[in-house]
């Protein structure tokens, strides 16, 4: 120390001094605890991945802070009708941790009226914590399928006609979902998988011919949730494989996948 500054001096000595005095009077732990007192509710994840008008839907709702919550609302929706049923601790996903993905959750109900558009259904969850605000997608009953098993290779694939999108859900570790779809000679393709947790789901798709051959392939782009084009030469069949990108399935793996023509 004994070429140290005069300033660098005092200034180790006012650290240790604030540091002691901290520590005698509980103050620092008083300080983390308020900091976690003063966290903001936060949502994570939904469940399901789509909501449908005309039904009462019942939905998870997975983040931080929302074991306090107090209501439910759909602020773009006066029509529709939105309930907490429960409050409780979220289990803590494999291969992730609580303190990243959220560790409380609320289950509601919500009911649309059977005119409700399709489109992007913002939601808000009340806490003394403040407003935490999430979104879900809708889609009318005749414009979706669900996944049905097995139909985890070629020769299970489940077939997804055009102008539909699939419910489904990455059950199990190293499961695959595979659907096969009607493509059109010279036309182009989107593919989007649209999870309802890609913090916690994060979703691969993968494309192939009739004859098992790799077409295309698409991870995270903008988002973790992939988008890939295709355009094939010939009309054919070909089939989406949708998986998770570290093998991990279970809760919380939900998923939306859709099919557009580009035009």
């Amino acid at each position: 120390m004994s070429g140290a500054s005069p300033i660098l001096i005092r200034t180790i000595l006012v650290v240790g001094c604030i540091m002691a005095s901290c520590m005698e009077s509980g103050g620092c732990v008083n300080a983390l605890a308020q900091d976690k007192k003063d966290e903001a509710a936060r949502i994570i994840a939904i469940e399901p991945s789509v909501i449908i008008p005309g039904t009462k839907v019942a939905v998870k709702v997975r983040g931080f802070r929302l074991k306090e919550a107090t209501e439910i609302r759909l602020p773009m929706s006066t029509q529709s009708k939105a309930e907490i049923t429960e409050k409780k601790d979220a289990g803590q996903p494999k291969g992730l941790e609580n303190k990243l993905v959220g560790d409380t959750q609320v289950l509601a109900e919500i009911t649309l009226p059977a005119d409700h558009p399709a489109g992007i259904l913002e939601y808000v969850i009340a806490t003394p914590h403040g407003d935490a605000t999430g979104k879900i997608s809708v889609l009318a009953a005749d414009a979706i399928i669900d996944e049905t098993e097995p139909n985890n290779g070629f020769r299970e694939a489940q077939k997804l006609p055009p102008g539909k999108s699939v419910r489904g859900s990455i059950q199990a570790d190293k499961d695959v979902d595979v659907y096969a779809y009607s493509v059109v000679a010279g036309r182009q393709y989107k593919v989007m998988v649209t999870s309802s947790a890609p913090l916690i789901f994060d979703a691969d798709l993968h494309c192939y011919n009739a004859r098992g051959q790799f077409l295309a392939a698409a991870d995270d782009v903008e988002s973790r949730d992939p988008v890939l084009t295709l355009k094939s030469p010939e009309e054919e069949i070909v089939f989406l494989c949708v998986s998770s990108a570290h093998d991990i399935g279970g809760e919380w793996h939900s998923y939306l996948l859709t099919v557009e023509e580009v035009k």
